[in-house]
């Protein structure tokens, strides 16, 4: 009995061994088509029918001499043949194109497809790039291109319609996000036929114009449209009855009425394909400039529209950083898990860091005063912070991006699970946040959000909801990455780059007449002999010694100088003119009382109109660098350069703080906020051409004294839509000097002066700690720490 179960179980398994294998081998033998079909049959068990397609859509590779690319493509897919990719890509693009939006496209969504991209073109299209294309014959570049779409689809189905799963037909100003495109995908039957996209009925104004039933749709073909390959299989052998029986100039329409008829579906109904295949109706002109972080495009499968190509890049770097972002987040999670399981276990490891803490606001514990960490008051507008001149300010863009980008993952964090809860919770606004900064530990917030709460689930409603949200954002280890190519490997690398990256990230070379360009300096003077006399020295060391490209135009108010200060600077004006020429020096002598804005001009007019003119003043420090920088910086009926200078406080106040020992000593190149602090506020110093100067009126030469004449003019630039080009300039120093603000001066003058005096004194921390000094202000002890 046993022995005959035995054998029975034996029997068995050899059946089953048998059956499978049988069962491979038949299905080999029907995919490679051993058995031959009969002519009339057009799809009979495993036989499929090689239809032919005779009609005039032709497809040829371009110009040969000037697409070799076209013949690799082809040896390409020859080589692919015997496996079968996932993904198909075709991309209309037109010959204008080729070399700016299919560059983009190729070069930065196109490498996260799990398959294939292809740009396809009309006739004797032609690209100085190294991207796959395809030239179709017959076909021209003219609107609507339904003759080009059905070419490519007849391209498509000729070729690779055995070789991949899923089809698309995508335009060269959309973004495709590969990795997500996949993952939806993979969730869906290719063997069927399906038509996804973002269904469309047309416009108001066209319904009743389309030829479309009450029920029928197509997938709008800006954001894209996916076919399976038994679709595609369904509809090839029609594609020239489709072309040639058009109802409407839409090809995107047509192909959904072409679909529907051979393949017997419409577009997809759903409603989410209006999220995943996003067209962008709140930015006018396209390009997603300003909504990045919303929900609907970061969820999206396709972007649509990105006229500008420049943008792909943009697009392609901030969903790249994201990923980065995603997987540092996930590093630093691990290590929080190996620190809590060493804390179970109660071991310590020599490698433990502090990426493996939890995160706090209290992380950092200060045992200095100096020490001690503020906190910043942010709002939506504007930052109040300790660490400015002038403690309240606009909120920058790299804050509100910052701010931003925080407030989105913790969101995310947030509805993570929303949908098995049956709720979600939508951000609306940050009431106001305080933001602490740790070099070492990375950035703090407490952050009071106001929310929406939205129940979907059971009894449904809706609720404003504020909530404090304490957050730490931990920095990750400093990574150091050697650049391996060589300077020729780099300068080959530049020449196949997109020219519009290549504009934005290397510029076009300077032209060498430029920088030789003559820089005529106007200077105006009224005593000030000592300051003079520094100026000239300085100014001898960068462009007389050096024979720089220079001409010093110095105008003198007599009326305001004594007569022995007017002859000593007169004495040092022609030891110059002596040793160096006359020509490169003059000394002109303005009437009256001084006047800033008269000077300026007084100087201006005794230069052409071609002239580049740097006005500056007697306190001013240079490098020899700073004069490239106002030849580049100042363009010609374009831009007008006003350099942000460092301004030194006053050495006497800085050398009286006990606080700061020996430290006193005052460097001409100490940038440190102790030394002194940036002009941001600051427009007397200014280079522009003398056109563009005479173009918004010049200087307003009614305004007397010192001041307000210099915001006038930029006032003028800036209504006359001249650019004003603003920059730290560190080659630039506004050396101190005592303020004396007379009395006599216009109002607003006179307050401006006043406000000068004050924030050249010193930085509040070093007023700070002089007031701290004071026990007959405070009436105390000062506290020791």
């Amino acid at each position: 009995m046993a022995k005959s179960r035995y054998g029975l179980h034996i029997n068995f398994i050899a059946g089953t061994v048998f059956g499978l294998c049988f069962g491979v081998f038949l299905s080999t033998w029907c995919r490679n088509k051993f058995i031959p079909c009969a002519p009339s049959f057009t799809r009979s068990g495993c036989c499929i029918e090689n239809l032919q397609f005779n009609v005039n859509i032709e497809v040829e590779p371009a110009d040969q001499n000037a697409l070799k690319s076209s013949q690799a493509i082809n040896n390409i897919f020859i080589e692919e043949a015997d496996e079968k990719g996932f993904l198909f890509v075709g991309v209309m693009t037109a010959k204008k194109y080729l070399d700016s939006r299919a560059v983009s496209a190729y070069k930065t969504w196109a490498r996260s497809i799990n398959g294939k991209v292809v740009f396809f073109s009309s006739e004797g299209s032609t690209s100085k790039y190294d991207i796959p294309f395809v030239s179709l014959k017959n076909v021209d570049d003219s609107y609507p291109p339904q003759k080009k779409s059905f070419s490519m689809l007849k391209y498509m189905a000729d070729h690779y319609l055995d070789k991949y799963e899923w089809f698309m037909r995508a335009d060269d100003d959309a973004f495709v996000k590969g990795d997500l495109m996949e993952q939806f995908l993979r969730s869906v039957n290719s063997s069927k036929p399906q038509f996804i996209g973002q269904a469309g009925v047309g416009t108001k104004e066209e319904i009743g114009l389309l030829s479309l039933g009450n029920t029928d749709n197509y997938c709008m073909g800006g954001t894209g449209i996916v076919f399976s390959h038994e679709t595609l299989r369904k509809i090839a052998p029609h594609l020239k009855y489709c072309v040639n029986n058009l109802y409407t100039t839409h090809e995107d329409v047509e192909i959904g009425r072409c679909v529907r008829q051979f393949a017997g579906i419409p577009c997809t109904w759903a409603f989410e394909m209006q999220k995943l295949f996003y067209q962008n109706f709140k930015e006018y002109r396209g390009s997603f400039i300003d909504t990045l972080q919303d929900k609907e495009v970061q969820t999206a499968l396709t972007m649509h529209p990105i006229k500008d190509p420049s943008y792909q890049y943009r697009i392609n770097n901030h969903f790249t950083s994201e990923k980065i972002l995603a997987l540092r987040q996930k590093e630093i999670e691990l290590q929080r898990e190996i620190s809590d399981m060493n804390q179970l276990l109660n071991e310590q490891t020599k490698t433990m860091n502090k990426y493996g803490l939890r995160p706090s606001v209290t992380t950092f514990i200060p045992t200095k005063e100096k020490d001690v960490l503020g906190w910043e008051y942010v709002s939506t507008r504007s930052v109040s912070s300790h660490l400015n001149v002038n403690p309240r300010k606009g909120m920058n863009a790299f804050r509100k991006h910052a701010l931003d980008n925080t407030v989105y993952q913790t969101m995310d964090i947030i509805n993570k699970n929303s949908r098995q809860r049956g709720r979600t919770i939508d951000f609306k606004d940050v009431l106001y946040g305080y933001v602490q900064t740790d070099p070492l530990n990375g950035v703090s917030y407490i952050l009071d959000i106001l929310l929406t709460y939205r129940k979907h689930k059971g009894k449904t409603m809706n609720a404003p909801v504020r909530r404090h949200a304490y957050l730490h954002q931990t920095f990750t280890e400093t990574e150091f990455i050697e650049d391996p190519l060589t300077l020729a490997q780099r300068d080959q690398l530049d020449s196949q780059m997109s020219p519009f990256t290549y504009k934005h990230l290397i510029g076009s070379k300077i032209p060498q007449a430029k920088l030789k360009e003559t820089v005529h300096f106007i200077v105006p003077l009224a005593g000030k002999v000592r300051e003079f006399d520094r100026f000239m020295k300085n100014y001898e060391d960068i462009c007389l010694r050096t024979r720089e490209n220079s001409q010093m135009h110095v105008v003198l108010f007599t009326k305001n100088s004594f007569p022995d200060e007017v002859e000593e600077i007169l004495k040092i004006v022609g030891q110059y003119q002596k040793k160096y020429g006359g020509e490169l020096l003059e000394v002109l002598e303005a009437d009256g009382d001084f006047a800033r804005a008269k000077a300026l001009d007084l100087g201006a007019k005794q230069c052409s109109d071609d002239d580049l003119l740097f006005c500056v003043d007697v306190d001013i420090l240079l490098t020899a660098d700073s004069l490239n920088r106002i030849r580049l910086n100042t363009i010609q009926n374009v831009q007008i350069y006003y350099p942000i200078v460092f301004s030194q406080y006053d050495p006497d106040t800085l050398c009286n703080n006990k606080t700061l020992g020996s430290q006193c000593n005052v460097e001409p190149l100490d940038f440190s906020p102790r030394m002194g602090y940036w002009r941001q506020f600051g427009y007397g110093i200014a280079a522009m051409y003398r056109s563009d100067l005479e173009k918004v009126g010049g200087y307003d030469t009614s305004i007397q004294g010192w001041g307000k004449e210099d915001v006038d003019l930029f006032d003028k630039f800036v209504q006359n839509n001249i650019t004003v080009f603003r920059a730290v300039d560190t080659g630039m120093i506004h050396v101190f000097h005592p303020i004396r603000c007379d009395v006599n001066l216009e109002p607003s003058q006179f307050q401006m002066c006043i406000g000068s005096k004050a924030t050249c004194l010193a930085s509040q921390q070093q007023l700070a700690e002089m007031v701290l000094q004071m026990k007959n202000v405070l009436d105390r002890e000062v506290p020791s720490v």
